[in-house]
């Protein structure tokens, strides 16, 4: 009987290239909350990956590709997490109605949107950034817009449903803005449970 014990299984070149490519993108996520895009440079998104500068050079040559990449995978994750989401939401209109209200103010929390607003503060100045910001955030509008139609149930659709929905995303964004970027000597007050009736007659016209 032979002792020889089995060869381990060498990962392949794409794994080891997927491997690093994503240590890439989840250092610069990390980078962009803690710092911001002026403090993202790629030497410090290399240091936080534990990869070489040259193994962060070679897969993204300049820092707007290497932010976009890593926005990109980001919007995919909100996209995928809200599709999912929605897919388990109640079926009566009320409750419908309060668990959509809450799935995006949980997504304006979440640390993704801090990182959204401060790019979008940055892209300001940056036609580059702001060119790779508007594909992604079209497309994150569009699919929290996917909604929009389920909100009625099976009641006649109000004329005025888009702007009531309109009115709903804009408080729920300010709010999350001053939650997130006010300065405050204390911490803040959890502004949810006050404004979601507020939201929730609005959009179901009570």
């Amino acid at each position: 009987m032979s002792t020889t014990e089995p060869r381990p299984i060498r990962r392949t070149q794409e794994a080891r290239t997927a491997e690093t490519r994503r240590k890439l993108l989840d250092a610069t996520l990390t980078s962009l909350l803690e710092v911001g895009y002026a403090g993202t440079t790629t030497r410090r998104v290399a240091e936080i990956a534990g990869v070489s500068q040259g193994a962060q050079t070679h897969h993204f040559p300049r820092r707007v590709d290497l932010v976009g990449a890593a926005l990109e995978q980001a919007a995919d994750q909100r996209i995928a997490d809200l599709r999912a989401r929605m897919a388990d939401l109640p079926t009566e209109r009320r409750e419908r109605t309060r668990a959509i209200l809450d799935l995006i103010w949980e997504d304006f929390g979440s640390p993704i949107f801090t990182i959204f607003v401060k790019l979008w503060v940055a892209a300001a100045d940056d036609r580059e950034l702001y060119d790779r910001l508007v594909p992604l955030e079209r497309q994150l509008s569009r699919e929290i817009a996917a909604v929009v139609p389920d909100l009625a149930g099976d009641d006649p659709r109000p004329e005025d449903l888009n702007a009531r929905v309109n009115l709903a995303l804009s408080a729920l964004r300010g709010l999350a803005l001053s939650q997130a970027f006010e300065p405050t000597a204390r911490e803040p007050r959890d502004p949810w449970p006050d404004a979601r009736p507020v939201l929730e007659r609005i959009l179901l016209g009570d």
